[in-house]
């Protein structure tokens, strides 16, 4: 089609019916039951691709404090698949976040193994950052930790911020915010409120600690953010994570992000649900 019949713009509440009727190969598509939330929301965006009077792709991004953009909800109708249209759609969503002087800093985090996704990801002058294996706990009793105290609970906000702004290596070379949006660590990400909702535990030697919290992915998961590769050897880590999970009344799963190196560590991977690796891209504007 010529491209003067193309036309891009920010989807609205009557393109419901249009995102219902693309044609994709996703056995469940998310985002058809979310599209209400997402279009009303101050945090989000959704673009969509129009090829004449059909929608060819959507995509958008998520707002995070301190003026981080992640990209996301990239899909395309099989009918208009190998035209470009994803690679153009992104492009225009970046060039309007750039203009967007409370933007700093634009990503988006694929799996290893989508490698459309990652062409397109790399055609757009996005840099890698970080890969990591994002696992959630499938059978809590193969995780074989080494045994240890219990680590002390941190609770003072100022003392939760210290800590994080304390490190000085950073294996996972990220922060992981929320479940599948790990994010540069800036201190704007650590508000009072994301702070006093997440559970922060220190080691008795000082020299580690660890921080869980809640988020909502269709279920409960608890993710904890740990910043070394020696997860398993550090006595006291995993029963501090455990327990402090048999005492919630949510009753979430335990969610790792893992490096590499600490996903090559893991005694069993039995323990996990192991999932292809996430690739995150990002450029600083």
């Amino acid at each position: 089609m010529p491209h003067d019949l193309l036309q891009i713009r920010k989807l609205a509440a009557d393109d419901w019916n249009l995102v219902k009727h693309m044609k994709t190969n996703l056995e469940y598509d998310y985002v058809v039951d979310i599209f209400p939330d997402l279009i009303s929301s101050n945090a989000h965006e959704l673009y969509g691709l129009f090829s004449g009077n059909q929608l060819a792709a959507i995509a958008g991004y998520t707002l995070f404090p301190g003026g981080m953009a992640m990209l996301g909800r990239l899909r395309s109708d099989n009918r208009f698949l190998s035209q470009g249209h994803a690679t153009e759609l992104l492009a225009y969503i970046i060039a309007s976040l750039k203009e967007n002087p409370q933007i700093r800093w634009v990503g988006a985090n694929t799996n290893e193994h989508n490698f459309p996704a990652r062409r397109v990801l790399e055609k757009l002058n996005l840099e890698i950052f970080t890969t990591l294996h994002s696992l959630p706990v499938v059978d809590p009793q193969l995780i074989s930790g080494t045994p240890g105290p219990k680590w002390e609970r941190v609770n003072n906000l100022e003392e939760k911020r210290a800590l994080l702004r304390s490190l000085d290596e950073n294996a996972i070379n990220v922060f992981p915010y929320e479940c599948y949006y790990p994010l540069p660590l800036t201190q704007e990400l650590l508000t009072d409120e994301y702070l006093a909702e997440s559970a922060f535990y220190l080691s008795p030697d000082r020299q580690r600690f660890c921080t869980i919290k809640n988020d909502h992915k269709r279920e409960w998961y608890a993710q904890v953010k740990y910043f070394w590769n020696d997860q398993f050897d550090q006595p006291g880590f995993m029963e501090t994570v455990m327990d402090h999970l048999d005492k919630d009344d949510l009753q979430p799963t335990a969610w790792f992000d893992f490096s590499q190196t600490a996903f090559e560590n893991i005694p069993d991977k039995r323990a996990f649900r192991i999932e292809d690796a996430w690739v995150l891209y990002g450029t600083w504007i």
